[in-house]
């Protein structure tokens, strides 16, 4: 079987036209969070004494970024620039390298937690489930002798009430608390995975 030079050249103009589409649907998904610093130790926090390249984030940087990461579609690959003045190269090559290293640490911290958690939880779970029999096996037992006798049916109810209530913290965890902990870990990785760029603030003047 022969191949035609002409539906080769026609092939590999879909692939050009089919990789070209990929970089702009890539370019349109990515959304790019501004932040304006007015110098390079703004970007850090200043109680950390670790190597520039090593440093945590400052956690007014932080909180920014995960305000703006909020109002961004989940599925869009995230870009951060930014605005410095003062910056060199080098420093913002440090720059890069801290940011990186940062939100790596902290998805690392959030999936440990995570797990701690969910161990904590499920295990808390089980205790539960095991206190809600008891209790609502109390409760049946007084409610089966609460013929003409409140107090029966008043110890009833309130063993019914207490076997739901030590059920509500293990199960709100795993209803809602447990997407919340996911999320933040996803929140981490796609920071650590962003585009950085650090950008000389041209606009800077300096005092008179």
């Amino acid at each position: 079987m022969t191949i035609d030079i002409k539906d080769t050249r026609d092939l590999e103009k879909h692939e050009r036209r089919a990789h070209l589409m990929g970089e702009l649907a890539e370019l349109y998904h990515r959304n790019t969070i501004f932040i304006r610093l007015r110098d390079p130790d703004d970007f850090y926090n200043r109680l950390d004494p670790a190597p520039e390249h090593e440093r945590a984030l400052n956690d007014d940087v932080e909180a920014y970024l995960f305000n703006e990461l909020a109002h961004i579609s989940s599925q869009a690959r995230i870009g951060v620039t930014f605005v410095v003045s003062g910056v060199s190269l080098y420093t913002a090559e440090l720059m890069r390298k801290a940011f990186e290293n940062h939100f790596k640490i902290r998805a690392e911290e959030q999936l440990i937690k995570n797990r701690k958690s969910r161990n904590h939880w499920l295990v808390t779970l089980i205790g539960s489930m095991m206190a809600l029999a008891l209790f609502l096996f109390l409760a049946h037992v007084f409610r089966t002798n609460a013929a003409g006798h409140p107090f029966f049916s008043i110890l009833s109810e309130g063993f019914s009430i207490i076997g739901w209530v030590a059920l509500w913290e293990p199960a709100t965890y795993f209803l809602y608390g447990r997407n919340q902990e996911i999320k933040a870990l996803y929140d981490y990785m796609r920071l650590h995975r962003a585009t950085v760029t650090i950008r000389h603030d041209d606009t800077a003047r300096s005092a008179p």
